[in-house]
């Protein structure tokens, strides 16, 4: 009689989306997760609590949020991507978030990515991450009028 030796791989690890052993440590951790995605046309911010049971999202943001605010923009542009990352900050941080992990997946991070101006804006929202300041581009690049009346925006919202 042959037996099954077959292992089956998780379809979530298999797509590359889920690092079980990442996801176990910050379970254990007890630590909120930033999770950002990024699709053809939006980008999603959410803080996460993560639980055995199910995760529990404490705080979200949706650059379709930026658009009623007045940007004319991509939301997946890098000016785009900052103003989202500093609405998702600034309504965490009335939720009560003032520290997350950031979480991206089996994806690799280094500078010059797209994900670096996104958690530019969470960090200058006032969120803790922990990061290395010399990843993060100038803050001229994100300088602009029409970036700085979003802001403007933002902070008379959610102070």
């Amino acid at each position: 009689m042959a037996r099954n030796t077959h292992v089956p791989i998780f379809k979530r690890r298999r797509t590359g989306k889920t690092d079980y052993s990442k996801r176990k440590s910050m379970i254990i951790s007890r630590s909120t997760i930033l999770s950002i995605r990024i699709s053809n046309k939006h980008s999603t911010f959410q803080f996460i609590e993560p639980k055995i049971i199910g995760d529990v999202i404490k705080s979200s943001g949706h650059s379709s949020q930026i658009i009623k605010l007045g940007w004319k923009g991509s939301g997946k542009s890098l000016h785009g991507l900052y103003l989202t990352g500093y609405l998702a900050g600034k309504k965490a941080k009335s939720a009560g978030i003032d520290k997350a992990i950031l979480y991206i997946g089996r994806r690799e991070f280094h500078s010059g990515l797209k994900m670096v101006c996104a958690l530019k804006g969470v960090v200058d929202a006032g969120i803790d991450i922990p990061t290395g300041e010399d990843i993060f581009p100038d803050n001229e690049k994100f300088k602009t009028d029409t970036v700085q009346k979003i802001i403007d925006e933002i902070n008379s919202k959610y102070g």
